[in-house]
């Protein structure tokens, strides 16, 4: 059989046919191409669409490439067919000279309009898909932003004003507008932040290792280094840190006793646990050295385990053998007044004790009439994590003496330390978190309300959340103003929608360099904002404090700040 009894191909169909699949291809790619990305749009959705739309453009290239392959190795097929059986033309043996004609010629019919008509269905295929994504394209509109619902209307009538319009960020502050507001409230305001923060540390230090000379005979919890937590010690501190500082103190067992840690269910309403303290086994430790007593299983004297046992950290700290915090928290007051008495002559200034029932306070009143105050909380390390459960947290709820609060301050001072190891230099992302809270800090509450719905601790798990969505180049000085834009965005649409997830609870974005359980990562994530889906007014009041704080960031290069009544 001879090639002579097949109909060759001709290079034409092929090529028409190959422009076919390009077409469709093509179509594809803009159906699918994601929508021009405005600075409102889901940063989820814009790293996404950043992804694809380079994964798209990279097939494009190698389809284009493969086409041209394609269309020359046929070109070389039909001209060696046509040689073998002699149909040569003068144009094939002229060098050099190029193919003038169209290359999508159909059959009896030249040039593009010839093509077009021949495939009639293929271009109305195509201008159909073109036509639908227009149509589509225009169709996307932004949501509205109507914080009020039906069920909530029907609940409470409750006046709830939009918290943002459509134009929201116009008239946004420059870059230059926003350099300079940072430069005069901020910079000169905590200027000397960085070197209190040195010296708050290594006194509470200087503290602890005094404590540990006092208590190094008896059955006491043991204090371990300090970790200086919160704005100040994160480099994201205002005007308002300049003054007071947090200090997390961790405590272990004393020797021959264990903590174990009984977390409640969050669905109870509160993340916390309590501190069972048992005898941990001390047998080998007996065995090998010989100097202390396995309580556990140790019988051959009664009276001495009973003796022990009175004396034991149990009957000093604990109710009911779970670590009591208001017992823990009055010892280790004593403890730092009783350490204040060895280190007092190496410092010029006064301290003194406030009250507390959760938390150590120190207060330094120097002879210049400056004072710093230094706020100490205990804390039992969670597992071999950075998460702790503490004897005190901020806007924690009505506990009893046992309960520990759940505390994440190392995991965030961590990861935000990361951030700054790892992003460029000089980048904005700290600078955002500052302007926005030395703006909110100095507004006035909403009239009726008593205190504020929104706290620094939302807007810092903004920055969080942003910080591990965007690439850390997208944070360099001159994107300031972008960047301010999208916190500012990102908050305004979780009070919208009444949802802020919390950073470190189900985030799958979470770099696995912070030490969480294990637990955390595949858990539900924990709605921030869940009061403000139970109560109305406390929505309304957000939506308010947020509009208020946009109008402030919105005349900022003609807003002098003022303290807040």
């Amino acid at each position: 059989m001879t090639t002579d009894s097949f109909p060759p191909t001709s290079p034409d169909a092929e090529a028409s046919m190959a422009v076919i699949s390009l077409l469709f291809l093509a179509v594809m790619y803009v159906v699918h191409h994601p929508l021009m990305v405005s600075e409102r749009m889901d940063l989820d959705t814009l790293a996404r669409s950043r992804q694809l739309e380079k994964r798209m453009s990279e097939e494009m290239r190698l389809l284009e490439m493969e086409f041209e392959e394609r269309k020359r190795a046929a070109e070389q097929k039909q001209k060696a067919e046509n040689f073998w059986r002699g149909d040569i033309s003068s144009d094939q043996l002229m060098l050099g000279k190029k193919d003038m004609g169209w290359p999508f010629q159909a059959d009896g019919q030249e040039g593009p309009l010839g093509w077009i008509l021949g495939n009639l269905w293929n271009t109305g295929l195509f201008c159909l898909f073109l036509i639908f994504e227009l149509l589509r394209q225009n169709m996307q509109h932004e949501p509205a932003f109507d914080s009020s619902s039906e069920e909530e209307e029907e609940e409470e009538e409750v006046h709830v004003v939009p918290v943002t319009s459509y134009n929201w960020l116009t008239d946004f502050p420059s870059q230059e507008a926003l350099d300079s507001f940072y430069k005069h409230y901020v910079q000169n305001a905590i200027r000397d932040l960085p070197s209190t923060c040195e010296f708050v540390e290594s006194f509470v230090d200087d503290l602890i290792e005094a404590c540990r000379v006092l208590s190094c005979q008896e059955a006491h919890p043991q204090l371990e280094d300090c970790l200086g937590i919160g704005a100040a010690f994160e480099k994201w501190g205002t005007v308002h840190e300049t003054q007071k500082f947090d200090i997390l103190v961790p405590i272990v067992p004393p020797q021959g006793t264990m903590f174990v840690l009984e977390m409640r269910d969050p669905a109870l309403g509160c993340r916390c646990g309590c501190v069972l303290v048992e005898s941990e086994c001390m047998c080998k430790r007996e065995k090998l050295l010989g100097d202390v007593l396995c309580l556990v299983h140790h019988h051959r004297d009664p009276s001495v385990v009973l003796g022990k046992c009175s004396s034991s950290i149990k009957a000093a700290f604990c109710t009911s053998f779970h670590l009591d915090v208001c017992k823990t928290v009055q010892w280790f007051q004593n403890m730092m007044s009783n350490a204040w008495a060895l280190v007092a002559h190496k410092y010029d200034f006064k301290l003194s004790l406030p009250p507390s029932t959760t938390s150590c306070k120190l207060r330094l009143d120097y002879r210049s009439g400056r004072f710093l105050s230094i706020h100490l909380v205990l804390g039992v390390q969670r597992e071999d994590t950075l998460v702790y459960l503490v004897s005190h947290a901020p806007h924690q709820e009505q506990l009893t003496s046992v309960d520990w609060p759940e505390s994440f301050v190392a995991c965030e001072h961590l990861f935000l330390k990361l951030v700054g190891r790892f992003a460029p230099e000089n980048t904005c992302h700290l600078k955002c978190l500052q302007i926005i809270l030395s703006l909110w800090q100095h507004q006035s509450l909403p009239h009726g309300a008593s205190c504020p719905i929104l706290t620094s601790y939302h807007f810092k798990t903004a920055l969080m959340h942003l910080l591990v969505r965007l690439p850390l180049t997208d944070w360099a000085h001159n994107m300031l103003s972008q960047r301010l834009q999208d916190i500012l965005w990102f908050l305004g649409h979780g009070i919208q929608q009444r949802s802020l997830h919390h950073f470190l609870i189900g985030n799958t974005l979470l770099p696995l360099t912070i030490p969480i359980p294990k637990t955390f990562r595949n858990a539900e994530p924990v709605n921030l904002f869940q009061h403000l889906v139970l109560n109305p007014k406390a929505h309304s009041q957000a939506v308010e404090e947020f509009q208020n704080l946009l109008t402030q960031v919105k005349t900022l290069p003609h807003a002098p700040l003022a303290a807040a009544p």
